[in-house]
């Protein structure tokens, strides 16, 4: 777990293990269980944790802007010149640049359209730009500097931070966030994301209320409609939320029913149940 530490634990003060949280209290004894066995505890993070931290940022950092010129958002050249603009001498991020653009030089002088001139190149700095971090990263695990605080879990730091792949996350994170993610394209996709994910939690809540209702509350939907939605949760889910051994209180299981139900769809399946509930609600 990136965040050892449960929901109402979190804490940015105590540090980065403390960031977020990484289990809910319907977890709590499975992961008391994991600490037993493993000899790790709260706050304590396991040393691989830190390199599975780095690879999320190597990877998300990177492929946003490879998406983003795929689809034409952004050119190949956009990023080379905000990395040639922004790089102030940073030799890992000069070095990316000049492969890149010696291997987008040689494609010119091939028969491609514009778009595919842009995707080849970019997917060749991609190449070069993993490979580079990857091996900054495993520098920076292996100094003997950073093994002892690494190895008891105890290092306050996200590895790619301290390593020579600082700047070039940073500058590619920043590319992404100004240039990026403010594109109208890019914007309507989350409002639409946003939108959706508001309407099926106010039908499912409002269908879990109906069905499991409390004094205080009357029922917001039909009974049909109320049962029909209900079934339309993943039967894990349910089993879950109805399991007697359960103890946690009411209101923190239909939270948590509706949380995992939400947060476990595709994008697509999210859209198209939407439109499926919408088809039978009452007028």
């Amino acid at each position: 777990m990136k965040y050892p530490v449960a929901s109402n634990e979190v804490d940015k003060e105590k540090g980065i293990a403390y960031k977020k949280f990484g289990y809910f209290q319907s977890e709590k004894e499975i992961v008391k269980t994991i600490w037993k066995e493993t000899g790790l505890r709260k706050g304590c993070r396991h040393p691989l944790t830190y390199i599975m931290e780095a690879c999320d940022d190597i990877a998300y950092s990177v492929l946003d802007a490879e998406d983003a010129v795929k689809k034409s958002i952004i050119s190949f050249s956009d990023l080379m010149t905000f990395l040639e603009h922004h790089h102030g001498g940073d030799k890992l991020v000069k070095c990316v640049i000049k492969k890149a653009k010696k291997k987008h030089a040689d494609y010119l002088n091939v028969d491609l359209s514009p778009s595919e001139l842009n995707d080849i190149s970019m997917q060749m700095f991609r190449v070069y730009a993993i490979h580079e971090m990857i091996v900054a990263v495993t520098n920076a695990y292996l100094d003997p500097k950073h093994k002892a605080k690494l190895i008891v879990g105890s290092f306050d730091k996200e590895l790619i931070e301290v390593s020579k792949a600082a700047k070039i996350r940073e500058l590619l994170k920043e590319f992404d966030k100004s240039h990026v993610y403010q594109h109208r394209a890019i914007l309507e996709v989350e409002l639409t994301g946003y939108n959706t994910i508001n309407q099926l939690m106010d039908i499912f809540w409002g269908a879990i209320q109906t069905k499991y209702k409390h004094k205080d509350r009357k029922p917001e939907f039909s009974a049909p409609y109320a049962d029909y939605v209900f079934s339309r949760i993943s039967e894990n889910y349910r089993r879950v939320f109805l399991d007697k051994e359960n103890k946690l209180p009411k209101r923190y299981k239909e939270l948590q029913l509706i949380t995992d139900m939400v947060s476990g769809m595709t994008d697509s399946y999210a859209i198209s149940l939407l439109q499926n509930l919408k088809q039978y609600a009452e007028n």
